[in-house]
């Protein structure tokens, strides 16, 4: 009895979950002679997989997790065989062939070793897979580094590209189940390398069960539990703390460690097993960037507003590290998986929890790290000093998923497959002095409690940020720029959440050649977010307090403040104004004074976009061809409003918020999707293959979801300029893709492949803008619609070697042309500012690499019996040749300031004019080598590992990006250059020690030159790649 309700208890608990990727292993079982051996038993060693050959001597297992297994045909009369080491690769074919030889001795077992395969007959897309091992030895670890390794991927910014894409058309999956952000279509699930068995990369095509990628797919597939106990324990470091010497060579420590720990095998019960792992990460400086120091001296505050409270202070920044900005995290990821005969369960868990500082900056040094600040005595002397600690912002995250996978085998042909995927995820800003009070925040009476600075005198009060209770006193301002004054408010108050609910059922069977799927998903997801500006709290005073001191009303408490009052202090939807979760539209009724109509402010409830798709799919495998059709039909519901007319509009008298009778329900999109994929396997050595597909996704919706106060603003007032328009109503973005691919074996152990690809995207998000408006509106805006449209064609070169003497060698080469209409939903918003039409004419897009490529070396020594056996080192090379980008020119004087007067054009670029067809130029190319070398010992049973990791082994500082005016990355074009400085010069610039050079001018220099300041935190991105950087670490195993 409690055997059963143990295995009920695994059955319930993985209903909770989604379906596992899997592949099949076939092939044939014959006597030495060629006879084939009909009955004989196939077993995946390890698990409850298994079959019998049929009278030709072919079998065929389906329904096998990715990884690598033992493989054991047994036969009465013959000797079994085990083949040791072949690799199930999800959704493809494994063959294993059988060649028996006669035995009088019962259970002579002959082993010998799977090859890995130089061609895949049945692969009929594009298709990158990278094994758990594989990522163990490679120096990199982070997806978006070994994503940028393969052929047709490009990696700009910190956004994926794949194959032309724009950065929102790739969907990532983990276990099978969809771990891919609706809002920004980013991957929602980290996961340690150490615990993938496989990743698996589609960037040419992919079968009718995948949804929700226009340009790619990213997979991933967790270890699984292993027959006897092992685990394994590792620490590695780049140093001993952010801005300390390096562990090798001259740089500098970045503060990185990661600990992980993990441990496999059984679980108490037979055939149950489990994996875990957990890591624990710290980056002091995760920008990893040279800085360079810089010291300026008993500055004194030049705030015109400042002049009743001049402070004094010290500017300076350290050598090698960008401080301010530690991040750490704790991951925890497992599997359960019970494997009985025709019953399968597979549980996968992975938590996340991560804190990020969002301190660091030049600008805000002196709040974030605190600072010693002197101010004026009696007699006008700087001799009262005040150390103020350091006040940040941060982010705290929590996330949780699980997934896995119910089948049911009907037989050996026959699988059905069941489950329910949870993913919740919640994030919450902080403040390091008051945590979550967000309402103690910006109350002078908290902070200066906190402070606990004793007054002078009587008429002399204590140092403070505050000028009065809800008023905090201006930034400091030296040589025109504004920097943060220490134990200020560093930020806002967010919350967000976001749930993601899934359900999934298919069926497969295999009949002669044919292998059939057929199934449904649906995807529910919940997404909320709230902003509350902590100055609100100014309207919670007693009434007579806040008219008597500070002339404004009072209501008492923070739930006594009516809508009009704190509509422009609290945003969001999914929340009432109080932060409590709302899933409907919630409307606020107040009473203005001195108005007869009454006041309608709302909030709206929780966004709730669903998927719902169903497939069909037949892969028919031949001697000499094999066909691969399916289609698939999606329902996207985007949950979403659009108004009936753009250009006609109602708006409520006194809040302005647009009427919601005015919106309409927006209709779910029904997308039809044909996919077909055809492989020829002329001969072993020799394979051509060609791919159609169509694919539609949902824009993101961070393109259409914006809060009730978003609309009014841009939409009432009208003629204003958003960086970030609103969106509604946006269709789903559709892709036609064609690809041509040719294999051959080169040698016994070496393949070329070459492929050929197109792809045409329509409907992708652009910026336009309501001209001709009527009703309420009182003047144009901007809004983005689809209308973008692209094109790309590349070709595509790989090399593979499998290991041969210890070497084992992948390469490969791609050469591109992406070009649109847009590279992004802003890329057209300045010119409308100008009244332009839209782009007719297709231009090189800003992340067109048109040559990029890797080269992988990875060499190790085993069974040589000698000190050098267990040795191991990697090496890999990537390059590219730099992306496009349009030269300018920028105007003199406009709205910047002495901080950014050098990017601003960057930024607002209604006013530059380009001086060359967009796209025409290219930034420098690229080239990066990163190198590991481990030594493994074995004593006991146990396994000790150390290894030397270093990313950028010749520490190459590469022109990642450049400032457009200049097509340099160290001349802004504004530093040094009189026509555009001299105005700043001439109004901040002061030359006391009369070196030539103006205060401004070296200030300018050490901050955003020497530093990029302006540049890494307005524009965003970085200049120059990051510097060499040192790991050592070790591990232990059993």
């Amino acid at each position: 009895m409690n055997k059963i309700l143990r295995i009920s208890a695994i059955v319930v608990l993985v209903s909770a979950a989604w379906s596992q990727t899997t592949g099949k292993i076939s092939g044939t079982v014959q006597g030495e002679d060629g006879t084939p051996l009909a009955g004989a038993n196939v077993l995946v060693v390890g698990t409850a997989s298994g079959t019998s050959s049929d009278a030709d001597g072919n079998f065929q297992i389906i329904n096998v997790p990715a990884g690598s297994y033992s493989i054991r045909a047994t036969y009465i009369g013959y000797a079994s065989k085990e083949v040791t080491g072949a690799r199930v690769i999800s959704g493809l074919n494994t063959s294993v062939n059988f060649s028996l030889s006669t035995s009088t001795i019962e259970g002579d077992v002959v082993q010998v070793t799977a090859e890995k395969p130089l061609i895949q007959k049945d692969e009929t897309s594009s298709v990158n897979v990278v094994t758990g091992d594989q990522l163990e030895n490679m120096p990199i670890r982070d997806l978006d580094g070994v994503l940028a390794t393969m052929p047709g991927v490009v990696v700009q910014n910190g956004d994926v590209h794949i194959r032309g894409g724009r950065d929102n058309e790739v969907a990532y999956y983990l276990n099978g189940a969809s771990t891919t952000n609706l809002g920004n279509r980013e991957n929602l699930v980290y996961v340690p390398q150490e615990a993938i068995e496989e990743l698996q990369v589609q960037v040419g095509g992919y079968d009718a069960e995948v949804s929700g990628a226009n340009s790619g797919v990213v997979k991933r597939s967790l270890k699984t539990g292993t027959e006897s106990y092992s685990g394994s324990f590792s620490i590695q470091t780049d140093g001993s703390g952010a801005g300390e010497s390096a562990l090798l060579g001259d740089g500098f420590s970045y503060g990185h460690q990661t600990i992980l720990a993990s441990v496999s095998g059984p679980l108490g019960m037979k055939n149950l097993r489990f994996f875990g792992a957990v890591e624990q990460s710290k980056k002091e400086d995760p920008y990893v960037k040279v800085s360079k120091a810089f010291s300026f001296a008993d500055q004194v505050d030049e705030q015109p507003s400042n002049l009743a409270y001049l402070d004094r202070f010290d500017l300076s920044w350290q050598d090698g590290v960008t401080p301010g900005s530690d991040d750490e995290f704790t991951n925890i990821t497992g599997t359960v998986t019970y494997d009985a005969g025709p019953l399968r369960a597979t549980l996968g868990l992975v938590n996340n929890a991560t804190t990020n500082n969002y301190g660091g900056g030049i600008l805000s040094q002196l709040r974030w790290g605190g600072a010693t600040i002197s101010t004026l005595d009696d007699t006008g002397a700087y001799t009262r000093d005040y150390v103020v600690p350091g006040r940040y912002a941060y982010e705290e995250a929590g996330s949780n998923l699980v997934t896995g996978e119910l089948t049911f085998a009907l037989g050996s042909n026959t699988v059905l497959r069941a489950g329910v995927s949870s993913y919740s995820e919640e994030r919450e800003t902080k403040d390091n002095w008051f945590g979550n009070e967000w309402k103690k925040w910006h109350d002078s009476t908290e902070v200066d409690n906190y402070l606990g600075f004793a007054a002078v005198n009587d008429s002399t009060p204590a140092w403070s940020p505050f000028k009065s209770r809800f008023s905090q006193k201006s930034s400091y301002m030296v040589n025109g720029m504004s920097f943060s004054r220490p134990g200020t408010r560093p930020a806002s108050y967010t919350k967000s959440a976001y749930t993601k609910t899934g359900f999934s059922a298919s069926v497969q069977h295999v009949t002669g050649p044919h292998d059939i799927k057929a199934g449904l998903d649906y995807n529910q997801h919940t997404m909320r977010t709230y902003e509350a500006n902590p100055t609100i709290m100014k309207f919670a005073l007693p009434e007579d307090e806040a008219l008597g001191k500070y002339g404004h009303m009072g209501y008492g408490s923070f739930d006594a403040i009516p809508a009009y009052e704190w509509r422009t202090y609290i945003d969001g939807y999914g929340y009432d104004h109080s932060g409590n979760e709302i899933d409907d539209r919630l409307f606020y009724y107040s009473s203005v004074p001195g108005v007869a109509d009454t006041d309608t402010t709302y909030l709206d409830g929780a966004k709730k976009p669903t998927e719902l798709g169903f497939y069909v799919q037949d892969k028919m495998e031949f001697d000499d061809l094999v066909v691969n059709v399916g289609v698939r039909i999606d329902q996207l519901d985007p949950s979403e409003t659009a108004p009936a007319r753009a250009d006609s509009l109602s708006f409520y008298t006194v809040s302005k918020y647009v009427e919601t009778d005015s919106w309409d329900e927006v209709e779910p999109y029904t997308e039809i999707q044909p996919r077909i994929g055809v492989s020829f396997p002329f001969t072993d050595k020799t394979n051509v293959y060609g791919y159609y597909g169509r694919f539609s996704q949902l824009v993101d919706l961070n393109s259409m979801y914006f809060t009730a106060m978003d609309y009014r603003q841009q939409m009432n007032t009208g003629g204003y300029y958003y960086i970030t328009p609103v969106g509604f109503g946006l269709e789903p973005v559709r892709t036609t893709q064609y690809e041509i691919g040719f294999k051959q074996a080169i040698s016994n152990d070496a393949a070329l492949k070459a492929t050929w690809f197109y792809k045409n995207q329509k409907g992708l998000i652009q910026a336009d803008r309501v001209e001709e408006y009527r009703g309420e509106l009182d003047g144009a805006y901007n809004y983005v619609r689809n209308g973008d449209f692209a094109t790309t064609k590349g070709l595509e070169l790989s090399l593979a070697i499998r290991r041969t003497k210890g070497l084992a060698v992948d390469m490969n080469y791609t050469i591109s042309q992406a070009e649109g209409t847009g590279s992004g939903r802003s890329s057209y918003l300045a010119a409308l500012d100008r009244q332009s039409e839209p782009p007719l004419m297709i231009n090189p897009l800003d992340f067109n690499q048109a040559h990029s490529g890797s080269i992988n070396l990875d060499y190790r020594v085993n069974g040589t019996n000698t000190q050098l056996d267990g040795l191991g080192s990697n090496l890999l090379f990537t390059f590219n040749s730099g992306h496009a980008y349009t030269y300018v020119y920028r105007p003199i004087g406009g709205q910047v300031s002495a901080f950014d007067a050098g990017v601003d054009y960057m930024l607002d670029t209604r006013s530059r004019q380009a001086l060359e067809p967009i796209g025409s130029s290219t930034t420098p190319w690229v080239y990066n080598l990163d190198f590991k070398m481990d030594k493994r010992f074995e004593f006991g049973g146990y396994g000790f590992t150390v290894f030397a990791r270093i990313n950028n082994l010749l520490d190459r500082r590469n022109s990642l990006n450049v400032y457009q005016a200049t097509g340099s990355s160290s001349d802004d074009g504004f530093y040094g250059n009189d026509v555009y400085s001299e105005s700043f010069i001439s109004q901040y610039g002061q030359d006391p020690d009369g070196d030539g050079v103006t205060d401004y001018e070296e200030m300018y220099r050490a901050i955003n030159i020497d530093n990029d300041e302006s540049y890494r935190t307005q524009v965003g991105g970085r200049l120059i790649s990051a510097p060499r950087q040192v790991f050592l670490g070790f591990s232990v195993d059993f």
